[in-house]
């Protein structure tokens, strides 16, 4: 997957998570002009769409967790349809012999179950609109299916017995990958999320999982007494991983003000 490298400075004094996605629109547009101006496709449009479609070339996915809208036709929906154009090859039922990845919605199901214990990606829809914003297939780790642990090996490194500082550098790395797209909640929770695994063990994931989802289920849903079960959230969340950490990660993982 792409990277941007680089830092900023916020307002405020504080750092400025860069946005990858003039990066990986310049990438995109140095691979096209490249296969147009060498002969390899004979006009621009075709090297577009043989970029797009090359994506996820070589992925064999199944939906599960309520994401086809209609199963009887899942070639009407949404995020069938967004997978092949992405170059995936879609398919209705799980067979262990080619099937690369599982990407689930919100709901546990029996496919993603299978697919943690044959050792088959697991991820969320998050994991394919970001391969469709970034034009680029993104690393799995970093998109477990919900209820799904990430497996600790898989996650960009941190070192043995590190500092704070350490920590949330290595948070921050990880959360670059992910790109910044607009003013979207769940996608900044997703960000914070990510870049809070650095500062809890794994016995801990689950209850901060937890606690995410209860958040953004009382963002969603506000009532008299949501406030309040929102601070109680954020304390303990802030407890588990820090009140400097957490503070400097929220920060960062801000999107940009225009």
């Amino acid at each position: 997957s792409s990277s941007s490298s680089g830092s900023g400075s916020s307002a405020s004094g504080g750092f400025a998570m860069p946005d990858p996605t003039l990066m990986d629109v310049l990438r995109v547009l140095r691979r096209v002009h490249l296969d147009w101006s060498s002969g390899g496709e004979e006009s621009a449009d075709r090297a577009l769409d043989a970029q797009r479609k090359g994506v996820l070339d070589k992925v064999h996915l199944v939906f599960a967790g309520g994401l086809l809208e209609t199963p009887d036709h899942p070639e009407r929906c949404a995020f069938w349809r967004l997978a092949e154009s992405l170059g995936a090859q879609c398919h209705r039922k799980w067979d262990a012999t080619f099937i690369t990845h599982v990407v689930a919605g919100e709901k546990r199901s029996g496919s993603v179950e299978r697919a943690v214990k044959e050792g088959v990606h697991a991820v969320s829809k998050e994991w394919l609109l970001h391969a469709a914003q970034r034009w680029c297939k993104q690393r799995e780790e970093l998109y477990p299916a919900p209820g799904v642990l990430p497996d600790p090996s898989r996650l960009p490194p941190v070192p043995s017995l590190p500092s704070v500082e350490q920590r949330i550098k290595a948070a921050l790395m990880a959360v670059k990958l992910i790109p910044v797209v607009g003013q979207n909640g769940e996608q900044r929770d997703f960000r914070l999320r990510v870049a809070t695994r650095y500062f809890v063990g794994p016995a801990l994931w689950p209850r901060v999982n937890a606690l995410f989802d209860r958040f953004q289920a009382l963002e969603s849903n506000p009532n008299e007494t949501s406030n309040e079960e929102r601070d109680r959230v954020l304390k303990e969340l802030t407890r588990l991983v820090g009140d400097d950490a957490l503070g400097r990660i929220v920060s960062a993982t801000e999107p940009p003000t225009t």
